[in-house]
């Protein structure tokens, strides 16, 4: 990566950079997270829409729950304030609430990506340290294996490698909890909190 890429007009539009940066960990990773989120608006936002427009609105507060968490990784707090008001009308049943700042939402998640657009179409980076979607799902695979034979060495090994993907903080903090029953022997949840995350694994 060019170490001259700088992110102030993305602060002129309002997003936290010090946050993101904070979250990410470092000015290259902050720029994958921003290519990830552009990458993949498209489909979300399609899905956002459509999950609305159907009545589904499980779908749609399973939708906002992703988008808030990834939002909050770019320093997006309006999107992602946004999302979770969303998400917490439509776990609480409040549907009609919900659909009122779906209007917002959507204007707010377009914007954005289109602000992202330069950076979304920079050269695609992919840091050092990170691995790619079939190594993570190797390595799930292999975790799973290592609970499933009360192997704690091994099951650390394989987590601190799945725990390199570039997974939204949310699921870094599930697998960080698996890592802590595993460390109290307790494998049925850790086995359940490893294959949450690994469903997750996107492309």
């Amino acid at each position: 990566m060019n170490n001259d890429v700088r992110f102030d007009d993305l602060a002129i539009w309002g997003l936290n950079i010090e946050k993101g940066l904070a979250y990410t960990g470092n000015k290259e990773k902050y720029l994958a997270a921003i290519q990830r989120f552009y990458r993949r608006a498209p489909g979300a936002l399609d899905t956002i829409e459509k999950s609305a427009a159907e009545g589904r609105y499980e779908d749609l507060t399973i939708s906002v729950h992703a988008l808030k968490s990834n939002a909050k990784m770019l320093g997006a707090d309006r999107l992602s304030g946004l999302a979770e008001k969303m998400e917490g009308l439509g776990k609480g049943g409040r549907t009609e609430e919900m659909l009122k700042h779906l209007e917002e939402l959507v204007f707010e998640y377009r914007q954005l990506t289109d602000i992202l657009k330069p950076y979304g179409e920079m050269e695609e980076v992919h840091p050092a340290s990170e691995i790619s979607a079939d190594e993570a799902q190797r390595a799930g695979a292999a975790l799973l294996k290592a609970l499933n034979d009360y192997d704690d060495e091994e099951s650390y090994r394989q987590l601190h490698l799945l725990i390199r993907y570039p997974f939204r903080f949310t699921l870094i903090n599930v697998l960080k909890e698996a890592e802590r029953d595993i460390g109290e022997y307790d494998y049925p949840a850790a086995t359940l909190k490893v294959r949450r995350v690994v469903s997750q694994i996107e492309d």
